[in-house]
Order: structure tokens, then sequence, then C-alpha cells
């Protein structure tokens, strides 16, 4: 069994998808937890949904011999639609990847008392070193990165539920969405919305996650979101005077007290480095396909550009990005099912 290749691509998978809102519970308390307890049952959906598009992804990928995410269009959506697509993706990428890196300073500045600065450079530095050694690289730090954000998440989630009285903290209540009133399609629209970054994530890996063991790490990896989304709606609805709130699990885990709030942030910071991560590995790959540049001078003339730009406010392109993304992906879902499902009825 090939665990080394399994474990780093359900890793890479929870990190292209777990960014700054989802371990906010940002994402789960608008998705999910405005439902009740329906919610929760709409996150076992998301789960199961996750775990067969991230087989059907690699399996593709695999048939095709894809090795970037603008080739995986064209075979999705035809050649004409699929250079559309690239050039937003290639925007959105660009975009979001600004947004966790801004998003790192606001923490540093708001949570620590540092300069936004120092968060912003401490960022960038650990991301130029992950993209720095290519695929490898990126599956690398993933899989460091991930289980510790898992231990952290999964531990405070659980011990305020079990452990914490929820009279502490006062939220405003989740705005209710108008335009999705059904648990279940919400649930739908969640996977569209995170399905684009982490399909780009991995056409980019190419033959890094077309090894023997990939696949599986692709089911493992959407389960593993599923049980994150899942303790940290049962918190936020043990603890529904924190809903409305703007980070509402760092609310959650005060309730414990100082220090598990602190790791809460630094969760947060992971998440939001991981996030970084995937969608600059893959504006790199799609800058040395052109013939351009070489991939390590990519590398730096992307974080050249994007660190002046990162002290943009945080919340302000988070609106912008979230929504298209999550517009892409009802395009991507039902085509890659379709593709998929086709090319299993041939074998």
């Amino acid at each position: 069994m090939h665990w080394k290749t399994t474990f780093q691509v359900a890793a890479t998978y929870v990190g292209a998808v777990m960014g700054a809102g989802f371990a906010s519970g940002q994402e789960i308390q608008q998705f999910f937890v405005r439902f009740g307890r329906w919610g929760l049952v709409g996150i076992v959906i998301s789960a199961i949904l996750f775990s067969l598009l991230g087989w059907g992804m690699l399996d593709l990928q695999k048939r095709w011999k894809i090795t970037s995410y603008p080739e995986f269009f064209d075979r999705l959506l035809g050649r004409k639609w699929g250079r559309w697509a690239d050039g937003l993706v290639s925007v959105l990428l660009f975009v979001g990847m600004i947004a966790m890196i801004s998003g790192s300073g606001a923490l540093f500045y708001e949570y620590f008392g540092f300069s936004k600065w120092l968060g912003i450079f401490l960022t960038g530095s650990i991301i130029t070193l992950a993209l720095w050694f290519r695929g490898e690289g990126v599956l690398w730090i993933n899989s460091v990165l991930i289980p510790l954000k898992f231990i952290i998440c999964l531990g405070i989630a659980t011990a305020a539920t079990l452990l914490a009285t929820s009279h502490e903290v006062m939220g405003s209540g989740v705005i209710q969405n108008p335009i999705v009133k059904n648990w279940v399609f919400s649930a739908i629209l969640y996977v569209s919305f995170n399905l684009t970054l982490a399909m780009v994530v991995f056409a980019s890996l190419g033959r890094d996650v077309q090894r023997a063991g990939a696949r599986l790490g692709a089911v493992f990896g959407g389960l593993a979101l599923g049980v994150f989304a899942f303790v940290i709606g049962a918190a936020l609805l043990e603890f529904p005077d924190s809903l409305g709130l703007e980070i509402p699990m760092v609310a959650v885990a005060g309730k414990l007290g100082d220090w598990p709030a602190f790791f809460y942030v630094i969760v947060l910071w992971l998440a939001m480095i991981t996030a970084a991560i995937g969608n600059g590995f893959s504006i790199v790959c799609r800058v040395v396909d052109t013939g351009m540049l070489t991939y390590r001078n990519a590398t730096l003339v992307l974080l050249l550009l994007i660190l002046p730009l990162a002290g943009v406010k945080f919340s302000k392109i988070v609106q912008l990005v979230y929504p298209l993304f999550g517009y892409l992906g009802l395009v991507f879902l039902p085509t890659i099912l379709y593709f998929w499902r086709r090319s299993e009825s041939r074998k």
C-alpha cells in the first residue's frame, strides 16, 4: 500500500479547502449551522461529495495524463470555454493568495499585537520555502501543517463542547441567506464553492498525484474535511451565542480560556498558509507552462508582486473571490461527474 502518497494527497486536499473561512467557523455557520441539526446531516452529504469528486478528479487526471489546470479545463469544457475558465481562475487564484496573506497580517495585528507586515513577511517566507521545492514541497508542507491543524482544531472544539458553558459571548445571530433556503442545496453549493480550488491544485501537481494510492488519499481527504466541519458545526450549535461573530470558533475556544483562543488563532494562520501555498503553486505552474519564466523565477516574481498588495483589507477581498469560485464550481461539479461516469462505463 502506498500510504505516503495517500497521506500526502489527503493532507493536500484538506489544505486546499480548509482556508481561513473554514477554520474560523464562518463558512460552516453560513452553509450548515443556520439549518440547525439538519445542517450536520448536510455536512455528512458534503463529505461524501468531497470524497466522490476527489476520486473522480484524480481518476480523470490520471486517465487524461493531466499536468496543468488549463489542460484539465480544455478537456472538461472544450478549448473555447476552457480558455475563459483558465483566465478567470488564474485571476481568482492570484487575488485569493493576496487574501490569505493579507488575512495573516490582520491576525498578527489584531490577535498578537504585532505589525501586520511582520505577519505578511513571515507568511510569505513560509510560502516561498514550500514553493521552492515544487510539488514535493507543497505535499510535504501540507503533510506537516494539516495534522497540526487537525489536532488543535478537533481538540479545542471537542473540549469546548464538553467542558464549557455557553453564556459568555454574545453574537448577533447568523445572517439568513435569501438565495439558499434548503439545507441539501446548501451542502451541494458548499462543495461546488470549494471544488474549483481543489481541482486546480490537484491538476497543477500533475504526476505527483497520479501515483498509486492518490485516489484513496482524495477519499480520506474528503472524509477528513467532513470530520473537521462536523466537529466545528457541533461546537457552534452548542454555543448559539457565538453565531454571527466574524470568527465564531475563536469565541468558542475563548470559553476555555485565553490560551485555547490563542492556539485557535494559530490554526487560522496555518489555514491561511496552506490555502495560499495551493494557490501560489497553481499560479507558478501556469506561468511556467507559458514558457515566460523558469519555475523559481516565477516563484520570486509572484511573491514580489503579491507582498506589496497584501495590505489590502482581507474581508473586502473575500467578498469578491469566494462567490466567483462558487459559481465556477457549479459548472465543474456536474461536468466532472459526467466525464468520470462515462469513462467508468467504457471500462
